[in-house]
């Protein structure tokens, strides 16, 4: 209790009443606030997404580890935060983590296995659950299964992945059940052997068929030419980015030239000199050229033109170094040994005690039959891992929370036929609009229209709302580094249904934007005032010195009672304390929504209720100024609030005034 009453005394500091005048105060009666009990039970679901690499370092090498994650479980504790997701733990070819290399290991820079186990078992003592952050889409490059896999067609991993010496023909087979339609950006080459040459070399190019020309290659003594400068020919030899070379038109039809040849993957041939659009680019279907021999270009496969080894070609959606895994049909991917070797890595995990898994990417595990497709697959990993959990004696369901970042809600809801959990996406690109408009009076139709549509997929589906996160521009950032505003958005979080997820230096008013880099969002953490000892060694040299100061560290935002740390502190902790916020229903108002009159459409109200009848009211003023609005629910209880606000009830009557400054909100238990 002394701990609840000092917190309160804070914010009474912070967030003071304003008053009413004499002749108010005669006629109407001013009503108080207290902040309620808590019981010390997590029940309102905070996760807190965290940065391994970034969020505090144990040992003083700049990385951020385990160690460091445990020595600061206090504070994640003192925020009422229930779970943490931890960034992918595993050895990576990246500092990020999402291109894996093993997915039983941890990567050595962030400590043991037996630091993460200490980890997870001091995170349980105080009942905060450990999310891990799992990538079902791709691996590494350096991954030891896709090492073997390009390195033997005989590999017992070259089903593994999407590889191909022809692409496009495989896919119209049907070989790839995964992919539709070819996409050549997608696909990336890789070499066996000696593709390419050094030498002098004729070229002689023979335009007679245009659907299908063919090229002579032969080497030579004859003196070498420079790239014609006749811009009225197109055709040129390609070979690297300074090595585009423009041949000489010697009768019709027919283009020639003499180079000093070095490359080492091949050529191509090209018909513009800027452009690499379809029909642009000639090469071939994966066969190498041989000396004096005519050799027949296409311009579909276009794949390099090679003088020895052997090239194949692999599929990788988010770039040549994160190849797609392949788990063949979606109706029977369980079979795979793919699914196989990474549900026996899961297990592991599983079986050491984590409480659930982000997975990442999850709309692009198969690009045809999408979403379908996906939901099939998804549907059967959970099982999987629910299966497992609840073998080693786990209470409940395992959590399992995807990532399907979609335009709309619309493309996101059928995945929920395949998880319990989604990121709502949605939540905060229309928060954003409502802060930044002024607009409070559509944001709780808009959300409930959104529960409509998940409904019809899922019945339990639970919505995981959020500001931004490490793929994002910082919610500051948005906003404006308008701190009002920021102090409102962390509040509304709170204060809405779903289960909310407040992301690493969100909590102290972190700015930044992608626009620099994605390391620019993914900032260390600031522990003290001195602003030393930052896991910041993993980011490149990337960060914002201007904002990793004392002034935004944790030590300095404890000790002030109007900082956003402590708004966050305060909201968690509500959320925790009144069972309507932590697990009630959202509901319109009567009078304060959609169709309300314009002199309250800054307004965002809502009803809160539990399934055994407690209900609290939530009231947002998101403009800048002040709104006074008269309410027929009960006010007397005014549970917890942000900003200016005050509460009076008429001597007459069972009518209430609320008066919320800008960026002010107020919460009632009825």
């Amino acid at each position: 209790m002394k701990r609840i009453l000092t917190l309160t005394l804070v914010f009474a500091a912070l967030m003071s009443w304003t008053s009413c005048d004499r002749r108010e105060q005669q006629e109407e009666k001013k009503i108080s606030y207290e902040f309620p009990d808590w019981d010390g039970q997590k029940r309102a679901g905070i996760t807190y997404q965290l940065l391994v690499y970034s969020f505090a370092d144990s040992n003083g090498d700049g990385i951020g580890d385990f160690n460091g994650i445990t020595s600061k479980l206090d504070y994640l504790d003192n925020l009422g935060v229930s779970a943490l997701w931890l960034s992918p733990i595993h050895p990576a070819d990246s500092y990020h983590g999402y291109d894996v290399t093993d997915y039983a290991s941890v990567n050595p820079e962030y400590g043991t296995e037996a630091d993460f186990k200490n980890l997870v078992e001091k995170a349980h003592a105080k009942d905060i659950k450990i999310y891990l952050d799992f990538v079902l889409n791709h691996t590494g490059k350096g991954h030891s299964w896709f090492k073997s896999a390009i390195a033997s067609a005989d590999s017992p991993y070259r089903n593994y992945y999407l590889i191909s010496t022809n692409p496009s023909a495989d896919i119209n087979a049907g070989k790839f059940p995964s992919l539709g339609s070819y996409n050549a950006n997608n696909w990336h080459s890789v070499s066996t052997g000696n593709l390419g040459y050094k030498g002098r070399l004729h070229f002689r190019l023979d335009w007679t068929n245009s659907a299908s020309p063919k090229i002579t290659v032969t080497t030579t003594t004859a003196a070498p030419e420079s790239s014609n400068s006749d811009g009225s020919v197109q055709r040129y030899i390609y070979f690297g980015n300074d090595k585009l070379y423009r041949l000489y038109q010697t009768s019709p039809n027919i283009y020639e030239i003499t180079v000093d040849f070095d490359s080492d993957w091949g050529f191509l041939v090209r018909t513009s000199s800027t452009s690499w659009a379809s029909g642009t680019k000639w090469g071939g279907s994966g066969s190498k050229i041989s000396f004096g021999t005519p050799f027949t270009l296409n311009s579909s496969t276009a794949a390099d033109i090679t003088f020895g080894g052997s090239s194949v070609y692999y599929y990788g959606a988010f770039g040549s170094w994160m190849p797609d895994i392949a788990y063949g049909e979606a109706a029977s991917a369980e079979q795979s040994p793919a699914f196989k070797d990474l549900a026996a890595a899961a297990d592991k995990w599983i079986n050491i005690g984590i409480d659930g898994l982000r997975l990442d990417a999850v709309r692009f595990i198969y690009e045809k039959g999408a979403p379908d497709a996906n939901s099939t697959f998804l549907k059967k990993w959970y099982d999987h891992c629910n299966a497992t959990y609840k073998a080693k004696g786990g209470s409940g369901d395992f959590y399992m929370v995807g990532e399907a970042w979609m335009d709309n809600a619309d493309q996101m809801a059928p995945y929920y036929k395949g998880l319990p959990a989604l990121f709502e996406f949605d939540f905060w690109f229309r928060l954003q609009w409502c802060l930044q408009q002024e607009t409070g009076c559509y944001f709780v139709k808009d959300l409930l229209s959104y529960q409509d549509i998940y409904r019809k997929y899922r019945s339990d589906f639970i919505e995981c709302t959020k500001l931004s996160n490490h793929d994002e521009d910082r919610t500051a950032h948005t906003l404006g580094r308008n701190l009002p505003r920021m102090k409102q958005a962390a509040a509304i979080l709170l204060t809405a249904g779903g289960n909310p997820y407040i992301y690493q230096g969100e909590e102290l008013g972190y700015y930044g934007s992608k626009s620099g880099g994605d390391e620019y969002v993914r900032a260390p953490m600031v522990w003290n005032s001195s602003a030393s000892g930052l896991a910041s060694a993993k980011l490149g040299g990337k960060v914002d010195a201007g904002m990793l100061n004392g002034s935004i560290s944790v030590e300095t935002q404890e000790s002030q009672a109007n900082s956003i740390l402590k708004v966050y502190e305060y909201f968690t902790k509500l959320r925790n304390a009144v069972p309507a916020l932590a697990y009630g229903k959202m509901s319109k108002h009567s009078n304060y929504n959609e169709t309300g009159s314009d002199s309250y459409k800054s307004l965002a109200v809502w009803y809160m209720t539990t399934s055994d009848g407690q209900k609290a009211l939530v009231v947002h003023n998101l403009a800048g100024t002040q709104v006074v609005a008269p309410f027929s629910d009960d006010l007397t209880n005014m549970v917890g609030y942000l900003g200016m606000v005050s509460v009076t009830k008429s001597d007459s009557g069972n009518s209430y005034k609320l008066i919320l400054e800008g960026n002010s909100s107020a919460i009632f238990a009825l």
